[in-house]
């Protein structure tokens, strides 16, 4: 457990030691594992120390107290490194842990030696989605709709992951549902409304960063996936087919083959 703004966050770690450090941040609605979980064991091969995170209400973190910003989250993610004696690290983010990874990449340009940037956006969401992430926010804290999960969910998976695997479908659905009512309505205010943008901060960055795309992903269209590699220099975008939203999830065989192409070599170094 390491103490940060956001509160006690859990962080499991794992890997060689000596190796090069990976932080990994999941999306929201999921702790480090559903997000990341089957990537552990790539990363450790090919010699990183990885620190999965759980973020603040899932897993085995504690619950945020109160509202909180995605510049906070980096303030965290920093603060996990210092804890874990990591003077740099690979930040990997899903959506969420995407957000986080372009501030700290921005705040502390030397504390990130490579980016992963996966089913994520640079852009604060614009006025409908942030009236309606507010919306959303009011109703999930009095308990309305029931069935949340699996609601949200549909939306995640791409129709050909919900096919290939329904069972982690409803574990998912489930899981968000087990989400305390008032953190998860702080969670959605705080990531889904009130993130601000980045875009223009963009060609700032300096780390070596892939830019990975769900071509079904309905939350972030591939236009996102594509102002990122546009903008940050450098950056290389893959766009995986028959993926929604949580592209290391969908598609593990994929994501673990451009992992070890981008993490493996002297880029990743």
């Amino acid at each position: 457990m390491v103490p940060t703004t956001l509160g006690e966050l859990h962080i499991q770690r794992g890997g060689p030691t000596g190796g090069d450090t990976a932080l990994l941040w999941p999306s929201v609605l999921s702790d480090g594992r559903t997000s990341w979980g089957a990537h552990l064991p790539v990363l450790h091969q090919l010699g990183w120390r990885t620190l999965l995170v759980d973020p603040p209400g899932t897993g085995g973190s504690g619950p945020a107290a109160r509202a909180f910003t995605m510049e906070e989250c980096a303030t965290a993610a920093i603060r996990i490194l210092d804890a874990s004696a990591a003077d740099r690290a690979a930040i990997l983010g899903l959506s969420w842990g995407g957000f986080v990874g372009l501030r700290v990449a921005l705040a502390a340009p030397e504390r990130v030696s490579a980016l992963v940037l996966s089913n994520t956006s640079t852009r604060r969401p614009s006025l409908l989605p942030r009236q309606r992430a507010r919306l959303s926010s009011y109703l999930v804290r009095a308990g309305v709709p029931r069935g949340l999960g699996r609601r949200t969910v549909a939306a995640m998976l791409s129709e050909s992951s919900r096919r290939a695997d329904p069972g982690f479908t409803e574990r998912l659905a489930a899981g968000a549902d087990r989400l305390a009512r008032a953190q998860l309505a702080r969670v959605v205010r705080s990531v889904l409304a009130n993130r601000t943008d980045v875009a223009d901060a963009l060609p700032r960055i300096t780390a070596p960063t892939l830019v990975i795309a769900g071509e079904e992903d309905q939350a972030f269209a591939r236009v996102h996936a594509e102002e990122l590699a546009g903008r940050i220099p450098g950056a290389r975008l893959e766009v995986l087919p028959h993926v929604g939203h949580m592209a290391p999830r969908e598609a593990p065989g994929a994501v673990a083959r451009l992992l070890d192409g981008f993490l493996g070599g002297p880029r990743g170094h």
